[in-house]
Protein backbone atom coordinates (compact mmCIF):
# COMPACT_ATOMS: atom_id res chain seq x y z
CA UNK A 1 0.00 0.00 0.00
CA UNK A 2 1.14 3.61 -0.47
CA UNK A 3 2.43 5.35 2.61
CA UNK A 4 3.79 8.97 3.80
CA UNK A 5 6.72 9.63 5.77
CA UNK A 6 6.05 10.87 9.11
CA UNK A 7 7.20 14.10 8.14
CA UNK A 8 4.29 14.53 5.67
CA UNK A 9 0.92 14.95 6.85
CA UNK A 10 -1.95 11.98 5.81
CA UNK A 11 -5.03 13.00 4.76
CA UNK A 12 -7.31 10.34 6.41
CA UNK A 13 -10.85 9.92 5.49
CA UNK A 14 -12.99 7.48 7.49
CA UNK A 15 -15.54 4.68 6.33
CA UNK A 16 -18.58 4.12 8.63
CA UNK A 17 -21.18 0.80 7.47
CA UNK A 18 -24.07 -0.39 9.94
CA UNK A 19 -24.16 -3.80 10.55
CA UNK A 20 -27.23 -6.24 10.06
CA UNK A 21 -28.30 -6.23 13.28
CA UNK A 22 -27.24 -2.60 14.41
CA UNK A 23 -29.00 -2.28 18.00
CA UNK A 24 -27.11 -5.27 18.86
CA UNK A 25 -23.56 -4.15 18.31
CA UNK A 26 -20.88 -2.33 20.05
CA UNK A 27 -19.88 -0.91 16.68
CA UNK A 28 -22.93 1.14 16.05
CA UNK A 29 -22.22 4.47 13.30
CA UNK A 30 -21.98 6.58 15.97
CA UNK A 31 -19.44 4.33 17.90
CA UNK A 32 -17.55 3.79 14.96
CA UNK A 33 -17.09 7.57 14.46
CA UNK A 34 -15.77 8.59 17.79
CA UNK A 35 -13.60 5.44 17.91
CA UNK A 36 -12.09 5.79 14.78
CA UNK A 37 -11.97 10.42 15.27
CA UNK A 38 -9.76 9.28 18.61
CA UNK A 39 -7.56 7.26 16.72
CA UNK A 40 -6.70 9.71 14.30
CA UNK A 41 -6.16 12.66 16.55
CA UNK A 42 -3.78 10.06 18.87
CA UNK A 43 -1.53 9.05 15.34
CA UNK A 44 1.16 12.08 14.66
CA UNK A 45 0.96 13.86 11.45
CA UNK A 46 -2.89 12.30 10.66
CA UNK A 47 -5.72 15.36 9.45
CA UNK A 48 -9.05 13.99 9.09
CA UNK A 49 -10.99 15.37 5.67
CA UNK A 50 -13.77 13.19 5.54
CA UNK A 51 -16.12 10.84 6.50
CA UNK A 52 -18.35 8.43 4.26
CA UNK A 53 -21.24 6.32 5.60
CA UNK A 54 -23.40 4.13 4.39
CA UNK A 55 -26.58 3.37 6.32
CA UNK A 56 -27.39 -0.12 5.25
CA UNK A 57 -26.26 -3.11 5.59
CA UNK A 58 -25.15 -4.96 2.38
CA UNK A 59 -22.71 -7.47 1.25
CA UNK A 60 -21.28 -6.30 -2.47
CA UNK A 61 -19.16 -3.28 -2.81
CA UNK A 62 -22.06 -1.52 -4.31
CA UNK A 63 -22.68 0.69 -1.51
CA UNK A 64 -23.33 4.46 -2.31
CA UNK A 65 -20.89 5.80 0.10
CA UNK A 66 -17.79 3.51 -0.73
CA UNK A 67 -18.56 3.91 -4.32
CA UNK A 68 -17.94 8.35 -3.60
CA UNK A 69 -14.91 6.99 -1.52
CA UNK A 70 -13.17 5.22 -3.99
CA UNK A 71 -14.06 8.17 -6.58
CA UNK A 72 -12.61 10.62 -4.13
CA UNK A 73 -9.26 8.31 -3.81
CA UNK A 74 -8.86 8.02 -7.36
CA UNK A 75 -9.12 12.02 -7.42
CA UNK A 76 -6.39 11.68 -4.72
CA UNK A 77 -8.58 13.53 -2.17
CA UNK A 78 -7.31 12.00 0.72
CA UNK A 79 -4.30 9.26 1.35
CA UNK A 80 -5.56 6.49 4.06
CA UNK A 81 -9.07 4.71 4.32
CA UNK A 82 -9.83 4.07 7.75
CA UNK A 83 -12.27 1.74 9.01
CA UNK A 84 -13.39 0.49 12.94
CA UNK A 85 -13.23 -3.11 11.83
CA UNK A 86 -12.43 -5.11 8.47
CA UNK A 87 -16.03 -6.61 9.02
CA UNK A 88 -16.96 -3.12 8.64
CA UNK A 89 -15.38 -2.76 5.02
CA UNK A 90 -15.87 -5.99 3.74
CA UNK A 91 -17.29 -9.49 4.80
CA UNK A 92 -17.38 -11.63 1.63
CA UNK A 93 -13.08 -12.18 0.66
CA UNK A 94 -13.79 -12.23 -2.85
CA UNK A 95 -15.00 -8.66 -2.37
CA UNK A 96 -12.26 -7.90 0.47
CA UNK A 97 -9.71 -8.94 -2.00
CA UNK A 98 -10.62 -6.95 -5.04
CA UNK A 99 -11.64 -3.67 -3.18
CA UNK A 100 -7.90 -3.67 -1.53
CA UNK A 101 -6.54 -4.46 -4.90
CA UNK A 102 -8.39 -1.48 -6.07
CA UNK A 103 -6.90 0.96 -3.08
CA UNK A 104 -3.81 -0.14 -4.45
CA UNK A 105 -4.26 0.58 -7.54
CA UNK A 106 -5.50 3.99 -6.65
CA UNK A 107 -2.27 5.16 -4.63
CA UNK A 108 -4.85 4.77 -1.09
CA UNK A 109 -3.48 3.39 2.27
CA UNK A 110 -6.12 1.03 3.74
CA UNK A 111 -5.86 1.09 7.79
CA UNK A 112 -7.83 -0.41 10.25
CA UNK A 113 -8.34 1.02 14.01
CA UNK A 114 -8.83 -2.45 15.51
CA UNK A 115 -7.11 -4.80 13.66
CA UNK A 116 -3.40 -5.51 12.46
CA UNK A 117 -4.04 -4.50 8.87
CA UNK A 118 -0.89 -4.37 6.38
CA UNK A 119 -0.09 -5.25 3.07
CA UNK A 120 3.76 -4.77 2.78
CA UNK A 121 4.75 -8.55 3.22
CA UNK A 122 3.21 -12.03 2.07
CA UNK A 123 2.32 -12.69 5.70
CA UNK A 124 0.38 -9.94 6.41
CA UNK A 125 -1.61 -10.27 3.04
CA UNK A 126 -2.47 -13.64 3.93
CA UNK A 127 -3.72 -12.44 7.81
CA UNK A 128 -6.16 -9.77 5.87
CA UNK A 129 -7.18 -12.89 4.56
CA UNK A 130 -7.87 -14.71 7.33
CA UNK A 131 -9.82 -11.88 9.13
CA UNK A 132 -11.52 -11.78 5.97
CA UNK A 133 -12.79 -15.24 5.61
CA UNK A 134 -14.11 -14.75 9.68
CA UNK A 135 -15.42 -11.46 8.37
CA UNK A 136 -17.72 -13.61 6.17
CA UNK A 137 -18.47 -16.61 8.19
CA UNK A 138 -19.33 -14.07 11.28
CA UNK A 139 -21.86 -12.76 8.18
CA UNK A 140 -23.23 -15.78 7.24
CA UNK A 141 -23.82 -16.57 10.90
CA UNK A 142 -25.96 -13.21 11.25
CA UNK A 143 -28.21 -14.05 8.37
CA UNK A 144 -29.03 -17.78 9.60
CA UNK A 145 -29.76 -16.14 12.87
CA UNK A 146 -32.11 -13.66 11.73
CA UNK A 147 -33.58 -15.93 9.11
CA UNK A 148 -34.43 -18.71 11.77
CA UNK A 149 -36.37 -16.14 13.92
CA UNK A 150 -38.38 -14.97 11.05
CA UNK A 151 -39.27 -18.58 10.64
CA UNK A 152 -39.89 -19.24 14.60
CA UNK A 153 -42.61 -16.30 14.59
CA UNK A 154 -43.86 -17.12 10.89
CA UNK A 155 -44.51 -20.82 12.59
CA UNK A 156 -46.75 -19.35 15.83
CA UNK A 157 -48.84 -17.04 13.18
CA UNK A 158 -46.64 -13.72 13.98
CA UNK A 159 -45.67 -11.86 11.26
CA UNK A 160 -41.75 -11.64 10.47
CA UNK A 161 -41.67 -8.24 9.10
CA UNK A 162 -42.62 -6.15 5.96
CA UNK A 163 -45.72 -5.19 4.23
CA UNK A 164 -48.83 -6.74 5.07
CA UNK A 165 -50.43 -8.15 2.13
CA UNK A 166 -54.02 -7.18 1.14
CA UNK A 167 -56.58 -8.85 3.05
CA UNK A 168 -55.00 -9.04 6.49
CA UNK A 169 -53.94 -6.94 9.25
CA UNK A 170 -51.60 -7.40 12.49
CA UNK A 171 -53.99 -7.76 16.01
CA UNK A 172 -53.33 -6.33 18.76
CA UNK A 173 -50.38 -8.94 19.77
CA UNK A 174 -48.51 -8.60 16.19
CA UNK A 175 -50.53 -11.69 14.65
CA UNK A 176 -51.82 -12.16 11.05
CA UNK A 177 -56.08 -11.65 10.90
CA UNK A 178 -58.43 -11.09 8.39
CA UNK A 179 -59.18 -7.45 7.35
CA UNK A 180 -62.88 -7.79 6.75
CA UNK A 181 -63.40 -5.18 4.38
CA UNK A 182 -60.83 -7.02 2.27
CA UNK A 183 -60.47 -10.87 2.57
CA UNK A 184 -63.90 -11.26 0.69
CA UNK A 185 -61.78 -9.74 -2.14
CA UNK A 186 -58.87 -12.25 -1.74
CA UNK A 187 -61.29 -15.09 -1.60
CA UNK A 188 -62.78 -13.93 -4.80
CA UNK A 189 -59.71 -13.94 -6.70
CA UNK A 190 -58.04 -17.49 -5.31
CA UNK A 191 -61.79 -19.21 -6.76
CA UNK A 192 -61.74 -17.54 -9.97
CA UNK A 193 -58.32 -18.36 -10.08
CA UNK A 194 -57.85 -21.82 -8.62
CA UNK A 195 -61.22 -23.02 -9.57
CA UNK A 196 -62.36 -20.68 -12.78
CA UNK A 197 -58.93 -21.02 -14.26
CA UNK A 198 -59.25 -17.74 -14.86
CA UNK A 199 -55.85 -15.65 -15.62
CA UNK A 200 -54.41 -12.85 -13.60
CA UNK A 201 -54.79 -10.31 -16.16
CA UNK A 202 -58.99 -10.93 -16.37
CA UNK A 203 -59.27 -10.98 -12.80
CA UNK A 204 -57.79 -7.63 -12.22
CA UNK A 205 -59.88 -6.04 -15.19
CA UNK A 206 -63.04 -7.42 -13.37
CA UNK A 207 -62.19 -6.05 -10.26
CA UNK A 208 -61.37 -2.40 -11.41
CA UNK A 209 -64.77 -2.94 -13.33
CA UNK A 210 -66.50 -3.40 -10.46
CA UNK A 211 -65.00 -0.44 -8.71
CA UNK A 212 -62.31 -2.16 -6.46
CA UNK A 213 -59.27 -0.23 -5.87
CA UNK A 214 -55.87 -1.17 -3.35
CA UNK A 215 -55.20 0.30 -0.57
CA UNK A 216 -53.37 3.41 -1.95
CA UNK A 217 -56.47 3.60 -4.21
CA UNK A 218 -54.92 2.40 -7.66
CA UNK A 219 -56.89 -0.14 -10.20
Amino acid sequence: MTSKTTTESTRVALYLRISTDEEHQPSSLGAQEIRLATFVTSRPGWEHVKTYTDQFSFACAERLALQQALRDGRLGLYDTLLVYRLDRFARSLKVLVGLLEELDTIGVAFRSATEPIDTSTATRRMLIQLLGVFAEFERATIIDRVVAGMERKAARGGWPGGSIHYGLLLDDDHYLAIRPSEFPIVERIFTRYGVGRVGAATIATELNDDGHRTRTGRR
